[in-house]
């Protein structure tokens, strides 16, 4: 009979544990994706403590040391890295840091970057991940039907659509993965850099057809550089 108060307070707190969790509706929405290991074609790079890969150089990203490449590169490398942990982080409140207040963010679905119809926020205007409205981000690839999504459901979709913060492929100003559709950062964006993570593919019996790619804008804004664009790269027809 003593041994029953105990297992009475033991299923009452399991009761009161689910009911919190059933109300953080802040989990349900704001909460990172967790993501299953990769079984891409390549191999990810190494990584720091926090899951965001180092900002030291690869065989796939370029060398600082090198001439190629230019002494700003290193310091838009560092801001990649820096942003696509707050991506992988869901931590809209740091990406909106980055933001050039007067030109905004641009999100582009596709690697051909459409002013027109891309959708640009300026840092007091940005969405977040509990508004319902759906908005029109562009046109699908293939069908032209429209992409009406939530901020949310455009983010799961076009933005963050593997753990791009373990890519294995890391490069500054040059674009790995290529398909059908224009790149066309560099005539929208004149005088930008851009860096591009990119996973070479998934399945190896689609020969590469399925990879996916974050490229990352940063426009020269002040004394350092500022995130004027988010480009999802992906095979289109």
């Amino acid at each position: 009979m003593r041994s029953k108060p105990p297992l009475l307070a033991a299923v009452l707190l399991a009761v009161l544990l689910a009911g919190c969790g059933a109300d953080n509706k802040n989990g349900a929405t704001d909460a990172p994706i967790t993501f299953p290991p990769t079984s891409s074609l390549g191999s990810g790079p190494e990584a720091s403590s926090s899951g965001v890969p180092s900002a030291e150089p690869s065989n796939n990203a370029p060398n600082p040391s090198t001439d190629k490449e230019q002494p700003s590169d290193a310091r838009v490398k560092e801001l990649a890295l820096e942003t696509v942990g707050y991506l992988r982080e869901r931590d809209l409140g740091s990406l909106v840091t980055l933001i050039d207040p007067e030109q905004g963010l641009r999100f582009s679905p596709y690697p051909f970057v459409n002013v027109d119809t891309d959708l640009s926020f300026k840092p007091d205007a940005f969405p977040t991940f509990k508004d319902e409205n759906k908005l029109k981000w562009g046109e699908a690839d293939g069908s032209g039907e429209p992409i009406e999504l939530t901020f949310r459901d455009y983010y799961e979709q076009f933005v963050y659509t593997k753990d791009f913060a373990d890519a294995p492929q890391v490069s500054v100003n040059k674009i790995v993965g290529t398909g059908n559709a224009i790149f066309n950062v560099p005539e929208v964006y004149p005088g930008a850099s851009y860096v591009e993570f990119y996973f070479p593919g998934f399945d190896e019996e689609l020969n590469g057809m399925d990879w996916q790619s974050l490229v990352l804008v940063f426009a020269p804004g002040g004394d350092d550089w500022q995130l004027a664009g988010i480009v999802h790269g992906q095979w289109t027809i």
